[in-house]
């Protein structure tokens, strides 16, 4: 069998990803998404009305992760073009904001909405009887 080398848009070889540089670019982009803020960093990269940006619902998330997908897309393949329009600031910014906002949207898919947890009550709270209908113990005939 025959390896297929990748080949760039011009159909030449040698468009493999360097190894180091997605090391170095992702600590760089893991760093970044602890100093997200969606309100300053989100104007800069993609179009968004002020009320899209101030959306923190599940729904405005998706909508968010989509356009920045969207993207990161359009800038992979501008970089894979070697198009002069690429710039690499821009693919960074919108790694990081896609990361960030992806684990904002997990941490708020996980977050428990009641106030106790189900496993924290006790099997002896959850088996007592409504108020009014008797006691601790059952009565006795």
């Amino acid at each position: 069998m025959v390896a297929k080398k990748r080949l760039d848009a011009k159909g030449r070889p040698g468009a493999e990803p360097n190894p180091d540089a997605s090391a170095i670019f992702g600590t760089m982009v893991d760093a970044g998404a602890g100093c997200y803020v969606r309100a300053r960093d989100l104007p800069r990269l993609i179009a968004l009305w002020p009320q899209q940006l101030e959306d923190q619902t599940s729904e405005g998330s998706l909508l968010i992760l989509s356009k920045l997908r969207r993207a990161l897309r359009a800038e992979r393949r501008r970089a894979l073009a070697g198009h002069w329009s690429y710039e690499l600031n821009r693919h960074l910014g919108l790694m990081t904001a896609y990361k960030a906002e992806l684990g904002l949207m997990r941490r708020a898919k996980f977050r428990p909405n009641r106030t106790a947890p189900v496993a924290a009550q006790s099997t002896s709270e959850a088996a007592a009887p409504a108020h009014g209908e008797g006691g601790a113990h059952p009565p006795r005939e």
